[in-house]
This record gives structure tokens, C-alpha cells and sequence, in this order.
């Protein structure tokens, strides 16, 4: 098999994996009657915030790329449905942080349990030092892809989009 063909058949597999990962969250979203966007943002905010680090209204629309609008709608859905609480700093009384609840941890162990419980099964097959390689080739396809996403310039507003080249 040649190099250009394993590549070409490594990328057909993250496209696979990347769109059954989204059609999980679609799914998922849909029978629990949640937003795509609400289970995005929750599992944004899983990951751990540090007091150096809080999670902010602002630091969650933009790593959701959202308008302060549709953050404010999102945060004020993910308040009400109680998966999050706001909160003032400490350090600075100006500044809200965004706390997840309890609830918002049951519920996203419920929705996502069974994919991590097939998804440890399927790691299972592999050797300690495969998985090391494979963790090593996504954590560096990650950031490949955040490379390839800050180089991309945003046409200005009325602006025709860059030819492709």
C-alpha cells in the first residue's frame, strides 16, 4: 500500500469516527429534548476550571464560537434547565463565573456512559504502547487541526470569500 493511500484511508477513518461522534451528540441531544448546542457547552464545562482559570460567560461562547447574545441565551437555557450556576468571582465581583451542578454531572454521566462503556471497549483491543501511539497521534491531529483553524482569516463583512487556491 502506498504512503498517499494509508493517509487518504487514515483520514476517511477520523471523518468516520468525527461524524458518528456528531451523530452521537445529535442523538443523544434529541431524545433527551436538549439542545446540540446545550451538550456542547456541557461538555465544555466538564472539563476542570482553575481558580487562575475560571470558567467565564465569555470563555464558553468562545470556545463555542457564539455571539454574546447566544451565549447569554445558552447560558440563561443551561440556568433554568439547573445544569449551571452563576456566580460572581471572588477575586473580581465584576467578573461572572459558571459553575456546573450536580445535576448537570448526573445527567451528562447518563448521556454519555454508554458511548464511553463501548468506546473503553473497543481501547481494550489494544496494547498499552499502541494506545500510548494512538494517543499521541491525536493529541498531535488536535493540534494540527487548532493550527489549521487559527490560520484561517474571516473574510471582512460584505467581503467576497479568499478564491480557492
Amino acid at each position: 500500500m502506498e504512503p498517499l493511500d494509508r493517509t487518504g484511508e487514515l483520514m476517511a477513518a477520523m471523518r468516520g469516527f468525527t461524524y458518528e461522534s456528531d451523530r452521537y451528540v445529535e442523538r443523544t441531544a434529541a431524545v433527551n429534548g436538549l439542545h446540540r448546542t446545550d451538550l456542547n457547552a456541557l461538555g465544555f464545562l466538564i472539563r476542570p476550571s482553575t481558580p487562575e482559570r475560571p470558567l467565564t460567560p465569555g470563555k464558553l461562547g468562545e470556545a463555542l464560537n457564539l455571539s454574546s447574545p447566544a451565549t447569554t441565551a445558552l447560558v440563561d437555557r443551561l440556568e433554568r434547565s439547573g445544569h449551571v450556576n452563576r456566580r460572581r468571582s471572588e477575586s473580581d465581583r465584576r467578573q461572572v463565573e459558571l459553575a456546573m451542578t450536580d445535576h448537570a454531572r448526573d445527567v451528562g454521566r447518563a448521556l454519555f456512559t454508554p458511548l464511553a462503556e463501548q468506546l473503553r471497549g473497543a481501547v481494550e483491543k489494544y496494547t498499552a504502547p499502541e494506545v500510548e501511539l494512538v494517543t499521541r497521534f491525536l493529541m498531535d491531529m488536535t493540534a494540527a487541526t487548532e493550527a489549521a483553524r487559527n490560520a484561517l482569516t474571516v473574510p471582512a463583512a460584505g467581503a467576497p470569500p479568499a478564491p480557492a487556491t
